[in-house]
């Protein structure tokens, strides 16, 4: 029985921020505001609730941003498959997120990269290129 009597005792407060005169009216008639501080309370109720549904919004806005995309990939050429066609990955960037893609070595490439180069001119050869090797 206690349970409901507060049920019915809160429900006036769900519809404080739709009918703030009538709610005013029923919290003092059960004598839990006084004329002077319900004025305030349905303010800072309104105010309350009015920036819960914009928080609400905004979270629900960035939510449908947060969900992830399913990109189909070679394994072998390193192509992504975007609206039936098969392109590069720098090309895929360039034309659907507006990135421009840049190539350079990491750290320790570029470590790789100078000790071969350097072991190259020890011995007086150059580097093999990929068109003077011959296919037996």
């Amino acid at each position: 029985m206690k349970t409901i009597y507060l049920i019915k005792s809160f429900i006036p407060f769900l519809f404080l921020p739709l009918a703030p005169g009538v709610v005013q009216v029923e919290l003092e008639r059960y004598g839990l505001l006084t004329y002077s501080s319900s004025a305030l309370l349905t303010i800072l109720v309104q105010i309350a609730f009015a920036l819960a549904l914009i928080a609400w919004l905004a979270h629900t806005l960035n939510k449908k941003n947060e969900t992830k995309a399913f990109l189909k990939m070679s394994c072998v050429s390193k192509k992504v498959f975007h609206n039936g066609e098969w392109m590069s990955v720098e090309q895929y960037l360039a034309d659907h997120h507006n990135i421009v893609v840049s190539h350079g070595l990491t750290p320790e490439e570029a470590n790789v990269w100078m000790r071969e180069s350097e072991e190259w001119i020890e011995r007086g050869t150059k580097p093999l290129d990929r068109t003077e090797i011959e296919i037996a």
